[in-house]
C-alpha cells in the first residue's frame, strides 16, 4: 500500500477524513462521521455492533438500529469512492483498517477541551454523553464513573519459552492464548523481562516442549514466584509430534485457563504468605468467589471491593462484574427496588463495554445483563456473547454466556454444545461448579434429564452453599419419584433459604426456577409426598 492510499482521520477541530494528496473523503452524513470517530478512539480501532448502536441509535429498536448501522457503513464506503478499504466488518463488530488509516489526535487535556470533534452533532443522548465525557477527560480513553487512578503496586508476569527450544506451532499458540487471557484480567501486566526490577511483585510463567515417547511430545507449563523461590503451579500435556493448535482446541484452552485460575488464586492469597502491604492481592481473586456465593452480604462486600479498588487499568472488568452482581440481586430477589437494580445493571454493563469493548470478560457480563435485565434482549445479547467467544475462546465464562443467551433464544442445541465447552474449560478450577450448573440447565432445556442431573449434582457437591443447583435437583428428583433425594434437597434449601416453602417453590412465578416451570415439571402431585419434610 502506497502512502497515497493512506487516509488520515482528524479528530481535533472539525472531523475530516483526508487522503495524502489532500482530497477530502469525509462523509457528509453526521452519523457516519460520528461512527468513524467512535472507531478511531478505540485502542483496538474496533467496536462491537451493539455498542455502536447504543451510542448512535439508542432510541431506536434493535432492528431499526441494526438497519441504520448498515446504511451508515454503506454511506462511508460511498464517500471513499473505491479509494481504499477503510472499514473491516463482521457480523459482530466494525473496525478501521490499520494499514489504510492514520488517526491524528491531540489527546492532551488542552487538545481535548479545545476542539475535540468540533461542531459534530448527531442528536443522540448517548453519543452526546460520550462526547462530553471525552472532551472533559483529557484522556485517550474515558475513565468510567470518574474512578481514581490507582498508584498501588501491580503484579507483573514474565512469560517465556526455554531459550533452547525452537518455537513450534504448539508453543506459539499456547503463548498467544496465555497472553490474551492474562491481559484481559485487568490487574496484571505482562513483561518480557524475567528480571524486571521495576516490578513490586513478579511471577515467572515458562513454557517448554520436552521429548515424549513415540509420536508424542510433552508441553510443560509452569509458574513460579522468584521472590519466595516457590513453584505456584505446573502441568504437563502430552501432544502429538507436529501438533497444530486450532482456534478452539479445548485441551490447550483448558490448560491455559487452569494456569490463569491458579495465578489468580495465588495472587489473591499472597498477602497471607508475605504479610506486607507491598504485596498487593488481586481484588478479582477475592471478589469473584463472593459474587458466586449468591449470599446477599457477600455480594454487597464484592460490590464494595470492586467499586473502591477500581482504577484506569481494571475499570472495564470491575464494572462488568458489578453488572453481574446486579443480575444476581435481581434474579435472587435480594433487592427491594428491582427497577433501580435493572437500570444500574444496564448502566454498568454499558460503561464496561465503553471502557473495553474487546475484552471477553466484559462482553460476557454485558451479554448476560442484556438478556436478564433488558427485557430478554437475546439478539444483541447473543451478538455480545458470540464476540466474547471469538475474542477469547479460552474463557469459559464466554462460553457460559453464549449458552445462557442460547437458552433464552430457544437455541437449545447451541446452548448445550457451548455449556459442554465451558464445563471442559473450567474443570479442576474454582469456576467448575458454575459451568457445571450451566451444563445442567442446558441439558434440562434439551430434555436430557440424566445429563442435567449429573451436572447439577456435581455443581452442588462442589459448592455446598450454592442454592441454584439444589432447586433444580429438587424438581428433577420429585419428577422422577426419587423422594429420598428430593427430601434431602428440601432440607438443604431450608437451611440455605429460611423462608423456603414447597408452596412457593411450586406456585410462585418469581421463584428462580424458570426452566423447570417451562418444562411443566412443577405439578403439585409430584411434591405432595414431601410436605411432611417442610
Amino acid at each position: 500500500m502506497t502512502t497515497e492510499t493512506i487516509l488520515t482521520v482528524q479528530m481535533n477541530g472539525p472531523f475530516c477524513l483526508m487522503a495524502q494528496d489532500g482530497s477530502d473523503h469525509t462523509p457528509r452524513n453526521r452519523k457516519a462521521q460520528a461512527l468513524l470517530a467512535l472507531l478511531a478512539t478505540s485502542p483496538s480501532l474496533r467496536r462491537s455492533r451493539p455498542w455502536l448502536q447504543d451510542k448512535l441509535w439508542s432510541q431506536s429498536s434493535n432492528e431499526r438500529g441494526n438497519a441504520s448501522l448498515r446504511q451508515t457503513l454503506t454511506a462511508i464506503r460511498k464517500s471513499l469512492n473505491g479509494t481504499v478499504e477503510v472499514l473491516t466488518t463482521s457480523r459482530l463488530d466494525v473496525g478501521l483498517n490499520r494499514e489504510a488509516v492514520r488517526v491524528q489526535w491531540d489527546k492532551s487535556p488542552e487538545g481535548m477541551e479545545r476542539g475535540f470533534l468540533e461542531g459534530i452533532d448527531v442528536a443522540d443522548p448517548e453519543f452526546e454523553d460520550w462526547l462530553r465525557t471525552m472532551r472533559h477527560s483529557g484522556r485517550a480513553r474515558p475513565q468510567p464513573l470518574s474512578a481514581p487512578v490507582s498508584d498501588k503496586p501491580r503484579w507483573k508476569v514474565a512469560l517465556s519459552c526455554d531459550p533452547a527450544d525452537l518455537p513450534t506451532p504448539a508453543t506459539l499458540g499456547c503463548l498467544d492464548m496465555i497472553e490474551q487471557i492474562l491481559r484481559e484480567q485487568g490487574e496484571l501486566e505482562l513483561t518480557e523481562d524475567p528480571n524486571d526490577e521495576s516490578a513490586d511483585r513478579l511471577v515467572h510463567v515458562s513454557l517448554r516442549l520436552l521429548a515424549g515417547q513415540g509420536e508424542t511430545a510433552a508441553l510443560r507449563l509452569s509458574a513460579t514466584d522468584p521472590q519466595l523461590n516457590r513453584q505456584i503451579w505446573a502441568e504437563t500435556w502430552m501432544i502429538p509430534i507436529g501438533f497444530q493448535p486450532g482456534n478452539q482446541d479445548v485441551n490447550m484452552m483448558a490448560l491455559v485457563f487452569r494456569l490463569q485460575s491458579e495465578l489468580t488464586r495465588y495472587m489473591a492469597q499472597t498477602r497471607n504468605l508475605i504479610g506486607t502491604d507491598a504485596c498487593p492481592p488481586l481484588v478479582l481473586g477475592a471478589a469473584i468467589p463472593r459474587i458466586f456465593s449468591f449470599q446477599p452480604s457477600e455480594l454487597d462486600l464484592a460490590a464494595r471491593m470492586l467499586s473502591e479498588n477500581m482504577d484506569s487499568h481494571n475499570a472495564a472488568q470491575f464494572l462488568g462484574w458489578q453488572a453481574q452482581i446486579a443480575v444476581i440481586n435481581l434474579i435472587e430477589q435480594f433487592t427491594d427496588a428491582p427497577e433501580a437494580c435493572i437500570e444500574r445493571g444496564k448502566m454498568l454493563a454499558a460503561k464496561a463495554i465503553e471502557a473495553d469493548p474487546m475484552n471477553s470478560v466484559v462482553l460476557s457480563t454485558a451479554a448476560n445483563a442484556r438478556v436478564l435485565l433488558d427485557r430478554g434482549d437475546t439478539s444483541s445479547g447473543g451478538d455480545l456473547a458470540q464476540l466474547a467467544v471469538r475474542v477469547n475462546p479460552a474463557n469459559p465464562f464466554a462460553w457460559w454466556a453464549y449458552s445462557n443467551v442460547s437458552i433464552y433464544a430457544g437455541n437449545t442445541n447451541d446452548a448445550l454444545k457451548s455449556a459442554r465447552i465451558a464445563s471442559r474449560l473450567a474443570a479442576l478450577t474454582p469456576l467448575q461448579f458454575w459451568c457445571d450448573f450451566q451444563l445442567g440447565l442446558a441439558a434440562l432445556a434439551v430434555g436430557d434429564l440424566e445429563v442435567a442431573k449429573r451436572a447439577l449434582e456435581t455443581s452442588a457437591s462442589l459448592a455446598p452453599q450454592f442454592r441454584p443447583p439444589r432447586r433444580y435437583l429438587l424438581a428433577i428428583y420429585a419428577h422422577h419419584g426419587e423422594l429420598e433425594k428430593a427430601s434431602r434437597m428440601v432440607v438443604q434449601l431450608k437451611k440455605l433459604e429460611p423462608s423456603f416453602s414447597l408452596d412457593g417453590f411450586v406456585n410462585d412465578p418469581l421463584y428462580p426456577i424458570s426452566l423447570v416451570r417451562k418444562e411443566n415439571m412443577l405439578t403439585w402431585s409430584s411434591f405432595q409426598d414431601l410436605t411432611s419434610v417442610v
